[in-house]
């Protein structure tokens, strides 16, 4: 691991990553925003009743984030080579701090409350504005900088410090659920929960400012001296090192776009030389959440809520989800991508299958029981599942298998296939639910609709043995070129094998 200046990569980690603390602290921070809000005593607003009496409202609270994360998503999809991961983060900062300073006016300033109208307008325009932040910072870090961090990152390393970006986004759910309870008896505290994350957001846009561009988009960019002054960022005091990073960059010629970039024509995503690693990337992304995560957690709050333990427990789900999550971070650069997906997403097979069968004939009504037991814990071993498998290593996946010539624009198509599918699951589970209920009864309707999910993960398994490669140790060059390739990967190759100056 020797060569490379550990706290410049510290610092390429930590900035980036801070980018995804922020978007998970704004998942764990509404959890408890939306209870406060439809609260006569601790809203601390006159409108609360209409945010209690109508679900459109509580979905425009909720989803207004995700939804402003597409668009940024959409936006970042055409601009994303041009702009830079750079500068991506900086103007997610910047979204981050208007957003929350528009949801904190929601709630009025010092004596001058807001009334329904202007207070409802400010806070769904926050949390639209905040999402649309999301959006460029989770491109220029699929999570919290997956491009820039797996761009800059020493490759034996590249794993770890990609993957610790989903426990970065664990970190800020716990940091939102900590603040939210905290602030939960607190009149209008609803509003200082959201705040919080603006001296965050400055530090973020602090730090972004002062890194380095991506060494690769410059190389994408024709700027060659550029590249070697970023890479002399991370290896300082090693010139060989920084000349066979230097000379793998050249070897991949800024990112290996072949005659057609020789020729100054546009390079297409449809490109038959991108379909397996767009087939991977997007598939990864796509069955994280449409294998049923955000349906199981639903759940998970229901069977607490019943049993009185849901304010302690969903803090207690984000502190196990850290801990999973940093299993995965630990290990993924030792055992590999696949084999935490296959250990990840069986375990969520297992459960699910378990799932559909504890299911049969539940009344969540009455109070805990034996059931009721049963069901949390196997939703504890599908939570585990996900941190270990899909959680980190779809982010890590999309950051490395894109070339170069399209990163930008493939990991950009990937965030909003992440966000579009989230939302999907989202809004069809209870249509789901209530159709199958009315079908099949209340004794079958959630055997069969875990069972559905059970199924799709059951292809996940199919998928990523079939997909998937395997990439560890490998610089993002060589395994640019073993997709290129024209040989399936049906087995999922081990690329790790292939010799690179990159690799200690």
């Amino acid at each position: 691991m020797g060569g490379y200046d550990r706290l410049a990569v510290a610092r390429i980690f930590f900035f980036p990553a801070l980018g995804g603390l922020l978007f998970g602290y704004d998942i764990g921070a509404t959890s408890y925003v939306l209870t406060q809000l439809q609260s006569a005593k601790f809203s601390g607003v006159s409108w609360y009743d209409l945010v209690a009496r109508s679900s459109a409202l509580q979905g425009l609270v909720t989803s207004g984030g995700v939804g402003g994360a597409f668009v940024g998503a959409s936006v970042v999809f055409k601009v994303a080579d041009d702009l830079g991961r750079r500068r991506e983060l900086l103007l997610g900062a910047a979204l981050y701090v208007l957003g929350a300073a528009c949801e904190f006016l929601g709630g009025g300033v010092g004596p001058y409350e807001s009334g329904a109208g202007d207070g409802l307008f400010l806070l769904v325009l926050g949390r639209f504005v905040y999402g649309v932040g999301c959006g460029f910072v989770m491109h220029g870090a699929p999570s919290y900088t997956v491009s820039y961090i797996a761009e800059m990152s020493p490759a034996a390393i590249r794993g770890t410090l990609v993957s610790l970006k989903e426990a970065a986004i664990v970190v800020g759910i716990c940091l939102g659920y900590g603040l939210g309870f905290a602030l939960r008896e607190t009149p209008g505290g609803w509003r200082y929960t959201y705040a919080a994350s603006i001296p965050l957001a400055l530090l973020l846009y602090w730090g972004a400012f002062c890194l380095p561009p991506s060494a690769r988009w410059l190389s994408l960019k024709g700027d060659a001296a550029g590249a070697r002054a970023s890479l002399t960022f991370v290896y300082p005091n090693d010139d060989a090192l920084l000349e066979a990073a230097v000379a793998e960059l050249d070897d991949g010629g800024g990112g290996g776009g072949g005659d057609d970039d020789a020729r100054g024509e546009p390079r297409s995503l449809l490109d038959a030389k991108y379909r397996r690693a767009l087939t991977a990337g997007l598939g990864v992304v796509l069955l994280q959440q449409l294998t049923g995560q955000p349906s199981v957690l639903y759940y998970a709050s229901t069977i607490f809520d019943a049993a009185g333990i849901g304010t302690v427990a969903t803090v207690f789900v984000g502190v196990f989800k850290l801990f999973a999550t940093l299993f995965a971070v630990v290990t993924v650069d030792r055992r590999g991508r696949r084999e935490l997906l296959f250990v990840g997403v069986g375990s969520m097979f297992v459960a699910l299958a378990a799932l559909a069968l504890a299911f049969y004939d539940f009344d969540p009504s009455g109070g805990f029981s034996a059931q009721k037991g049963a069901i949390v814990g196997l939703i504890f071993v599908y939570i585990a599942g996900y941190q270990v498998g899909f959680g980190p290593i779809a982010w890590l996946l999309i950051s490395e298998v894109f070339p170069l010539e399209v990163r930008g624009q493939a990991v950009a198509l990937a965030v909003q296939a992440n966000f579009a599918s989230n939302m999907l699951v989202s809004f069809l589970f209870p249509v789901a639910q209530t159709g199958l209920k009315a079908l099949l009864g209340s004794t079958w309707y959630l055997t069969v609709l875990f069972g559905i999910f059970a199924v799709l993960d059951l292809y996940a398994l199919h998928f990523i043995n079939r997909n998937v490669p395997e990439t560890k140790g490998m610089t993002l060059e060589e395994i640019e070129r073993f997709l290129a390739g024209s040989k399936p990967n049906s087995r999922g190759a081990d690329l790790s094998s292939v010799e690179s100056p990159l690799i200690n």
